[in-house]
Protein backbone atom coordinates (compact mmCIF):
# COMPACT_ATOMS: atom_id res chain seq x y z
CA UNK A 1 0.00 0.00 0.00
CA UNK A 2 1.44 3.49 -0.91
CA UNK A 3 1.42 5.99 1.68
CA UNK A 4 -0.67 9.49 0.46
CA UNK A 5 2.22 12.63 0.06
CA UNK A 6 -0.63 14.60 2.54
CA UNK A 7 0.09 11.42 4.92
CA UNK A 8 3.64 11.33 4.39
CA UNK A 9 3.99 14.55 4.96
CA UNK A 10 1.95 15.03 8.38
CA UNK A 11 4.41 11.54 9.51
CA UNK A 12 7.48 13.73 8.90
CA UNK A 13 6.02 15.88 12.02
CA UNK A 14 6.69 19.64 12.79
CA UNK A 15 8.53 21.17 9.91
CA UNK A 16 10.90 24.15 9.99
CA UNK A 17 8.37 26.18 8.39
CA UNK A 18 5.93 25.07 11.51
CA UNK A 19 8.32 26.74 13.98
CA UNK A 20 8.17 30.46 12.65
CA UNK A 21 5.33 30.90 15.06
CA UNK A 22 7.11 29.55 18.16
CA UNK A 23 7.75 33.61 19.43
CA UNK A 24 4.43 33.40 19.95
CA UNK A 25 4.33 30.48 22.58
CA UNK A 26 3.69 31.31 25.76
CA UNK A 27 1.66 33.72 28.28
CA UNK A 28 1.66 37.24 27.41
CA UNK A 29 0.62 40.73 29.14
CA UNK A 30 -0.31 43.37 26.30
CA UNK A 31 -0.49 47.30 26.10
CA UNK A 32 -2.78 48.15 22.94
CA UNK A 33 -4.16 51.45 21.75
CA UNK A 34 -7.11 51.32 19.46
CA UNK A 35 -6.57 54.21 16.43
CA UNK A 36 -9.33 56.32 14.40
CA UNK A 37 -9.31 56.52 10.65
CA UNK A 38 -7.52 60.06 11.15
CA UNK A 39 -4.69 57.93 12.85
CA UNK A 40 -5.13 59.47 16.37
CA UNK A 41 -5.28 57.13 19.27
CA UNK A 42 -8.45 56.39 19.89
CA UNK A 43 -7.95 54.60 23.37
CA UNK A 44 -5.04 52.38 25.32
CA UNK A 45 -6.37 48.78 26.93
CA UNK A 46 -4.53 46.37 28.61
CA UNK A 47 -4.95 42.26 27.49
CA UNK A 48 -2.97 39.22 28.10
CA UNK A 49 -2.20 36.76 25.25
CA UNK A 50 -1.75 32.82 25.11
CA UNK A 51 -0.65 30.57 23.07
CA UNK A 52 0.10 26.40 22.74
CA UNK A 53 1.27 24.12 20.32
CA UNK A 54 -1.36 21.62 18.89
CA UNK A 55 -0.36 18.17 17.07
CA UNK A 56 2.73 17.76 18.18
CA UNK A 57 4.05 21.22 16.50
CA UNK A 58 1.91 21.84 13.52
CA UNK A 59 -0.78 23.91 14.57
CA UNK A 60 -0.84 26.99 17.47
CA UNK A 61 -3.71 28.33 19.42
CA UNK A 62 -3.69 31.60 20.50
CA UNK A 63 -6.46 33.26 22.90
CA UNK A 64 -5.84 37.24 23.14
CA UNK A 65 -8.26 38.54 25.23
CA UNK A 66 -9.08 42.52 26.39
CA UNK A 67 -9.29 43.62 29.86
CA UNK A 68 -11.68 46.60 30.92
CA UNK A 69 -9.94 48.99 33.61
CA UNK A 70 -11.13 47.11 36.53
CA UNK A 71 -9.34 44.15 34.84
CA UNK A 72 -12.62 42.02 33.81
CA UNK A 73 -12.44 40.45 30.19
CA UNK A 74 -14.30 42.11 27.51
CA UNK A 75 -13.22 40.49 24.57
CA UNK A 76 -11.42 37.58 22.92
CA UNK A 77 -10.29 36.06 19.74
CA UNK A 78 -9.06 32.78 19.38
CA UNK A 79 -7.03 31.80 16.42
CA UNK A 80 -5.79 28.26 15.02
CA UNK A 81 -2.67 28.69 12.90
CA UNK A 82 -1.19 26.07 10.81
CA UNK A 83 1.56 26.24 8.19
CA UNK A 84 0.62 24.53 5.00
CA UNK A 85 3.44 22.96 2.52
CA UNK A 86 1.12 22.78 -0.50
CA UNK A 87 0.54 27.06 -0.75
CA UNK A 88 4.24 27.29 1.26
CA UNK A 89 2.03 29.65 3.33
CA UNK A 90 0.29 29.97 6.94
CA UNK A 91 -2.83 29.79 6.97
CA UNK A 92 -5.68 30.79 9.67
CA UNK A 93 -9.09 30.83 11.24
CA UNK A 94 -10.04 33.23 13.76
CA UNK A 95 -12.94 34.02 16.12
CA UNK A 96 -14.61 36.45 18.63
CA UNK A 97 -16.27 35.39 21.59
CA UNK A 98 -19.81 36.66 20.92
CA UNK A 99 -19.47 38.12 18.09
CA UNK A 100 -20.59 37.63 14.34
CA UNK A 101 -18.04 35.56 12.58
CA UNK A 102 -17.22 36.98 9.43
CA UNK A 103 -16.23 34.73 6.73
CA UNK A 104 -12.19 35.94 6.20
CA UNK A 105 -9.25 34.17 4.26
CA UNK A 106 -6.19 34.49 6.59
CA UNK A 107 -2.81 34.01 5.75
CA UNK A 108 0.97 34.80 6.35
CA UNK A 109 4.39 34.16 5.45
CA UNK A 110 7.64 35.21 7.76
CA UNK A 111 10.30 37.36 5.95
CA UNK A 112 13.14 39.28 7.45
CA UNK A 113 12.71 38.05 10.93
CA UNK A 114 9.04 39.47 10.68
CA UNK A 115 5.65 37.72 10.72
CA UNK A 116 3.37 39.45 7.79
CA UNK A 117 -0.59 38.22 7.34
CA UNK A 118 -2.90 39.48 5.23
CA UNK A 119 -6.84 39.25 4.92
CA UNK A 120 -9.66 39.74 2.92
CA UNK A 121 -13.33 39.54 3.74
CA UNK A 122 -16.37 41.73 4.02
CA UNK A 123 -17.33 43.60 6.61
CA UNK A 124 -20.87 43.62 8.49
CA UNK A 125 -22.40 46.08 6.08
CA UNK A 126 -21.02 43.46 3.50
CA UNK A 127 -18.49 46.13 1.92
CA UNK A 128 -14.69 43.81 0.92
CA UNK A 129 -11.89 45.15 3.41
CA UNK A 130 -8.05 44.32 3.55
CA UNK A 131 -6.09 43.68 6.83
CA UNK A 132 -2.59 43.45 7.05
CA UNK A 133 -0.75 42.55 10.41
CA UNK A 134 2.49 42.89 10.70
CA UNK A 135 4.68 41.04 14.10
CA UNK A 136 7.69 43.02 14.29
CA UNK A 137 10.83 43.13 17.02
CA UNK A 138 10.40 40.13 17.76
CA UNK A 139 12.89 39.44 21.00
CA UNK A 140 12.55 36.01 23.86
CA UNK A 141 10.93 38.33 26.32
CA UNK A 142 8.22 40.36 23.79
CA UNK A 143 7.32 41.80 20.35
CA UNK A 144 5.26 44.59 18.92
CA UNK A 145 2.55 44.18 16.42
CA UNK A 146 0.14 46.55 14.69
CA UNK A 147 -2.66 45.76 11.66
CA UNK A 148 -3.71 48.62 9.38
CA UNK A 149 -7.22 48.05 7.09
CA UNK A 150 -7.70 49.18 3.42
CA UNK A 151 -11.35 49.49 1.90
CA UNK A 152 -10.11 50.36 -1.84
CA UNK A 153 -8.27 46.95 -2.49
CA UNK A 154 -4.91 47.70 -0.81
CA UNK A 155 -4.64 51.44 -2.63
CA UNK A 156 -4.78 53.05 0.74
CA UNK A 157 -4.21 52.11 4.48
CA UNK A 158 -5.22 53.16 7.81
CA UNK A 159 -3.68 52.01 11.01
CA UNK A 160 -6.68 50.55 13.04
CA UNK A 161 -4.62 49.21 16.07
CA UNK A 162 -0.98 48.41 17.60
CA UNK A 163 0.06 46.17 20.56
CA UNK A 164 3.52 46.55 22.33
CA UNK A 165 3.48 42.34 23.92
CA UNK A 166 5.66 41.39 27.32
CA UNK A 167 5.96 37.69 28.62
CA UNK A 168 5.01 36.93 31.93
Amino acid sequence: MQIPPEVARYLKGATTETRQFDFLIGDWNVEGTRFGRDGSALMSYKGIWSARHLNEGRMVLDDFKVMSPTGEVISSFVTLRTYCEVTARWEMQGLAALQPAMPVEWYGHCQDGEMLLEASGKNLQGAMMKTAIRFFDIQPEGFSWESKMSADDGKTWTRTASLKVIRV
